[in-house]
């Protein structure tokens, strides 16, 4: 109000002066001089804005994708035979390893190099995997024939990650996380000499940014669920695999966006199978649907993957094949070293995949960063996936 009263005083101070002009030719320069005061002071069409949003702009929403990496292979020891005699000391000298790289692959670090690169970009939502929650019991039981699960805090890449990103000044939400592989095994302490259990669950996330101004904004009806369609290891061990869902209100505009991390691309019968359980599933609704996440899968089978194209088949786009027609292989995404360790090892493949289904979707520019971690000694990149964003305009 007070700047409406300023600008109708202005107005009418400027009219006042120009009834005391009496020369003729200085009045129509007074005139002049108003319109062009007008002009200045009058709100661009351009420019005006509603909650920092451009009225000549249509509203947009920026995605990324992060793999956050545990740090170590796993299949070693879940593909151990537990027939041979020596399982059990072949279990605890794998575990021992295992655990022993994942601290070595620097969680604290890799995961702050990831929140500089979601904080340098402010996507709106973020689809996350391997969000490791690393707990340890010490000593351990499951040695002598115990069954006390570890609880003790050792790495929680997720509350890592969120807490690193407050330091950045910018503020992310979980809005929706899936719990699947939940193992517990024994290992060898290096440092007390005790037989300890080591405990990992592996997650899915959904961060959605909590910092912006602009535009109302709404989440609600979170989902998650595992695959029923697994491998199942020789101990009986199923290997879980799943997704998390969210729906949204942004820009008044509704959609629903699922987080997906599907098994191996050594089991393509199972990836199809579990593409099934999606489309029957949170995919299965007359809303936009975005499918965000590591589907293990190439599009042009450079891993034996099948599962890409069923996708495709269901009606959904792929966003990077929508503005590249000609190169659907392109901006690879995975492949470095276990270790991240060897500076020669090249991504190989493009399995971190922006997919959507809606008219209302208008993919814009694709970004891949492989999150480099600049520094001599490894870990030399904070994942073996790169970050992926996608900006879509909302038609």
């Amino acid at each position: 109000m007070k700047n409406i009263k300023t600008y109708k005083e202005t107005t009418e101070n400027l009219r006042q002066q120009i009834r005391n002009v009496s020369n003729e030719v200085l009045r129509k320069l007074v005139w002049v001089l108003f319109i062009a005061s007008l002009l200045a002071s009058a709100p661009s069409a351009r420019s005006t804005s509603v909650y920092g949003l451009k009225l000549d702009e249509k509203p947009q929403v920026d995605v990324m994708q992060v793999n956050l990496y545990v740090g170590a292979g796993l299949g070693r020891a879940v593909t151990l035979d537990p027939m041979d005699p020596q399982y059990i000391n072949n279990l605890i000298q794998t575990v021992t390893g295992i655990y022993y790289e994942i601290l070595a692959s620097a969680p604290p670090a890799r995961l702050q190099r990831v929140a500089r690169e979601i904080a340098d970009r402010k996507p709106d939502i973020v689809s996350i995997e391997e969000a490791s929650l690393i707990r340890i019991e010490s000593p351990g039981d499951l040695v002598l024939g115990g069954g006390h699960s570890a609880t003790n805090v050792v790495c929680d890449y997720l509350q890592i990650l969120i807490d690193q990103l407050a330091k950045l000044g910018v503020k992310y939400t979980v809005v929706a996380v899936n719990n699947g592989l939940d193992v517990e095994m024994p290992m060898l302490n290096q440092q007390k000499g005790t037989f300890d259990d080591v405990r990992l669950t592996d997650r899915e996330a959904i961060l959605l940014r909590g910092d912006q101004q602009y535009a109302e904004r709404h989440a609600a009806n979170p989902q998650s669920g595992n695959f029923t369609n697994v491998v199942v290891t020789g101990t009986g061990l199923p290997l879980l695999y799943g997704w998390c869902s969210v729906d949204l209100h942004m820009s008044k505009k509704n959609f629903r966006y699922i987080c997906v991390h599907l098994t191996e691309e050594t089991a393509p019968d199972i990836q199809v199978l579990q593409a099934e359980e999606l489309f029957a599933g949170p995919a299965n609704t007359t809303w936009p649907v975005m499918i965000i996440g590591d589907f293990n899968a190439d599009p042009l089978h450079r891993d034996g993957s099948v599962v890409y194209d069923d996708f495709i088949a269901a009606g959904f786009k792929d966003a990077w094949v929508e503005q590249h027609p000609k190169n659907p292989g392109g901006k690879l995404t995975w492949g470095h070293d276990e270790l991240l360790a060897d500076p020669g090892t090249a991504f190989d493949r493009r399995i971190d995949l922006v997919l959507y289904k809606g008219k209302m979707f208008k993919p814009g520019e694709t970004k891949v960063d492989d999150m480099s971690m600049k520094r001599k000694l490894p870990p030399l990149w904070a994942s073996d996936h790169a970050a992926v964003q996608t900006t879509f305009k909302f038609k």
